[in-house]
């Protein structure tokens, strides 16, 4: 954000460190004033200056600022949570997102111990994981399971049409000439049906086993996008190291590398699957668009330019 040298906005950084420091007198009463005074106020304060700031104005490591500005993003306007302290609060930061308002239902968490609250947590972590482990289980178990329409029948169900074609050509035949095999001619067209209904069923069989696969793979998306909206909300940006991005760009080009390949597949993969690959890809699409400006962004005096 680029900051201009103006009276008005001396003025606004000067009113919030005079908040942050009377807010500091008693932090825990006014934990979710003073996380407010930090999210207005880091926008403003120079590129470099936060820890000095936080220092000079509200006696605070960065971690905590870092801890009650999470805080109050997430929390912050809801009863349940504003009187819970600042030790509680913090430890309910972990929680996977989206499920904070079902964790107060189902805890009584201000006659918990901040121990119980951790515990009950990771229970909630735990239990998320393993939803997770199984969905990914469900895929691997999906992508190797054998079609379940064996090699034989399909060469049979060939073997049939092009019987079927050679069949209609006989009706055509017969049709056009000798009245009296009309009936041989509607005994063959029952035969012609009673085939492609069988074709159908078995085609329908291979849709339903890719669109339970469809589903299992965006259920593990879902609860992957947010297992890692909580931990982003938790963990400070610069922890995810090259080591880190390495390694999951690499898991994700191990399951998904062949997709560029997969021309014929979606060449007659039926529309409406294609519209949720499609929209898939969009959302990765738009991830890659926002992590590219981030990624171009560059510090200057007196702020940070995003590219």
């Amino acid at each position: 954000m680029e900051l201009a040298n103006t009276n008005q906005g001396l003025s606004v950084i000067d009113s919030l460190a005079m908040q942050a420091r009377t807010l500091r007198l008693s932090i825990n009463m006014n934990m979710w004033q003073l996380a407010r005074v930090f999210v207005e106020a880091k926008e403003l304060v120079p590129h470099g200056e936060w820890g000095k700031w936080l220092q000079d104005n509200a006696d605070v490591s960065e971690k905590t600022a870092e801890d009650m500005m999470a805080a109050y993003k997430r929390f912050g306007g809801k009863p349940q949570f504003e009187s819970l302290g600042r030790a509680k609060t913090f430890k309910l930061l972990p929680l996977p997102a989206g499920t904070e308002d079902q964790f107060m239902r189902e805890h009584d968490v201000q006659a918990m111990t901040t121990r119980e609250v951790q515990e009950a947590v990771k229970q909630v972590r735990a239990e998320a994981q393993a939803r997770i482990d199984a969905a990914e289980a469900r895929v691997r178990e999906l992508e190797q399971q054998e079609p379940e329409i064996p090699q034989e029948l399909t060469d049979e169900l060939a073997a049939r049409r092009e019987e079927a074609a050679r069949q209609k050509a006989e009706i055509d035949r017969i049709t056009a000439t000798a009245r009296d095999s009309l009936n041989e001619a509607v005994q063959l067209r029952k035969e012609k049906a009673q085939m492609e209904r069988d074709m159908r069923e078995q085609e329908d069989l291979l849709q339903e086993q890719q669109e339970a696969l469809n589903r299992a793979q965006e259920e593990l998306l879902n609860m992957q996008s947010a297992q890692a909206r909580g931990d982003a909300e938790r963990v400070p940006a610069d922890e995810l190291t090259l080591e880190l991005f390495s390694a999951a760009v690499r898991e994700f080009m191990g399951m998904c590398a062949r997709m560029p390949y997969m021309s014929g597949t979606f060449s007659v993969m039926p529309q409406q699957t294609k519209n949720s690959y499609d929209e898939l890809l969009r959302t990765v699409e738009g991830w890659c668009e926002k992590s590219r400006q981030a990624l171009d962004s560059f510090a200057v005096e007196g702020g940070i330019i995003i590219g």
